[in-house]
């Protein structure tokens, strides 16, 4: 009974010193900007968000339907069987494996030029998402315009044949090339404690890589036919292969070094 009473008699002291004390948040210099809490929006691309959603539902509905000839088109790449193979088969414009990872190449060069744009803060003006439609547009009227110019020139100089395997040829790296930049996007857009130029050093590289192989299978098939003129096919490759990627290259050193 004696403990109950001593126990009570020191709470309601505790209890009233801790009433008499004066609190931690008066007496200052500080005012309060808002009455009521403020939530914090975090600036985020949802244009990019988008899109590798969208190349991200194409990738898994080609792996879940069609990995045997998702495998073979990776493959292609670096084995000259697997390419080959490719060319004879289905591979074409109306496939749809090769217009689901066409897409997946439109979206993925796209959106690395524009990341490599926002990056060195070229038209860092221009509304994102006219940007975005401006070098898709671009993109798509380059390629139209090479695979025009490849059956044109197979009209004129009667080699169907051997421009009808070139075109398959470069959809089959525009097929390879868009697999391989995803990756590469996906890093710039979401890497956080690793510089973004390291990734935009990557994807270049990768871009020269596949360029290279693809004028050097080119060039193999040009040589091995007996129909195709060795000086047109010197022709072709310095006009329409070499001299705009050295256009490009000059462009781009000009712009960082600016």
């Amino acid at each position: 009974m004696l403990f109950l009473l001593l126990n009570t008699i020191h709470l309601s002291l505790a209890s009233k010193d801790t009433m008499e004390t004066s609190s931690i948040f008066s007496e200052h210099l500080l005012s309060p900007k808002a009455p009521k809490p403020i939530i914090h929006y975090t600036h985020y691309d949802y244009l990019i968000a988008s899109v590798l959603l969208l190349m991200y539902i194409l990738f898994v509905m080609l792996y879940i339907k069609n990995r045997k000839r998702l495998n073979q088109v990776i493959k292609a790449f670096y084995i000259n069987r697997f390419a080959s193979q490719l060319a004879r088969e289905e591979v074409s414009v109306v496939n749809r494996v090769s217009v689901l990872l066409s897409i997946i190449f439109l979206f993925s060069i796209t959106l690395f030029i524009r990341q490599i744009m926002e990056y060195y803060g070229w038209f860092s003006e221009v509304n994102e998402m006219l940007l975005f439609l401006s070098i898709l547009a671009s993109v798509i009227m380059v390629y139209a315009v090479k695979f025009i110019t490849i059956k044109f020139l197979g009209f004129v100089f009667k080699t169907a044949k051997e421009t009808d395997e070139y075109a398959l040829t470069v959809l089959l790296y525009i097929n390879s090339l868009g697999l391989f930049l995803l990756p590469i996007v996906v890093c710039i857009a979401f890497a956080q404690n690793v510089s973004i130029e390291i990734f935009i050093q990557i994807g270049l590289y990768i871009l020269a890589i596949f360029l290279f192989t693809r004028m050097v299978r080119g060039l193999i098939i040009g040589l091995n036919s007996v129909r195709v003129s060795k000086f047109y096919l010197f022709l072709y490759l310095c006009s329409l292969e070499i001299l705009p990627l050295i256009v490009m290259i000059k462009i781009f050193i000009r712009s960082t070094l600016s």
